[in-house]
Order: C-alpha cells, then sequence, then structure tokens
C-alpha cells in the first residue's frame, strides 16, 4: 500500500493536474503530472464506467501497490493516473507494465537508481 504522504487527495489537486499537467498515454492509462519541488504526491483516478465499487477498489490498490515500488526513484512531482475502460481485465503484470511505460516516456524515473 502507498504511504498516506504520498497519496495525492484534495479535489483543487485533481483539477489543477486535469487542467495544466503534461498528458503521457498508455494503452489503458494515462498519467497526468507536474513538476514541482516539495515532494512526490500520486493520485489515482478510476471512472465509474470501469465497474461497481468493488472492482474500482481492486483496481486502485494495484495501482497503489505498483506505484509503492518506484516511489523512492520518482522525481519530485504532483501525478494523477487515470484508469480507462477495459484496466479491470488486466492482469496485475499487465497493468504494472503500462504504468512503468508512462513513468519512462514522462521522464519521472530517476536514471541513477534503475
Amino acid at each position: 500500500m502507498l504511504s498516506k504522504k504520498y497519496r495525492l487527495t484534495k479535489n483543487g489537486s485533481f483539477s489543477y493536474l486535469y487542467a495544466h499537467g503534461v498528458r503521457v498515454p498508455a494503452k489503458l492509462i494515462k498519467l497526468n503530472f507536474v513538476l514541482n519541488k516539495s515532494g512526490v504526491k500520486i493520485g489515482f483516478s478510476v471512472n465509474n464506467k470501469i465497474g461497481k465499487a468493488v472492482v474500482r477498489n481492486k483496481v486502485k490498490r494495484r495501482m497503489r501497490a505498483i506505484m509503492r515500488r518506484y516511489i523512492d526513484r520518482i522525481k519530485p512531482c504532483q501525478a494523477v493516473f487515470i484508469a480507462s475502460v477495459g484496466v479491470d481485465q488486466l492482469s496485475y503484470a499487465s497493468l504494472c507494465k503500462q504504468m512503468h511505460k508512462c513513468l519512462v516516456k514522462a521522464e519521472l524515473l530517476d536514471e541513477k537508481e534503475e
């Protein structure tokens, strides 16, 4: 589970990222991010179209667990991962690959620790 100090929780923060963030797409995951100096904050957005609450929560839990692996290597930023329809059908490994792909495309991972 991703520690609470790294989570993006405020509605205004999500709105700011949607309006001003840089967008990086993968197949079923999109990443919006803004670089900052204060540290890492990560949010997760899973739409109602993906499924009922149990399914959406499962997707968010998986995404948080995946980000826990990368949290020490991410440059200071605010970011939100947006799940698209069909993400609930992905295996854990496939979801991990797509999220890693987004982070690499966005150049958010520090190369020194990879």
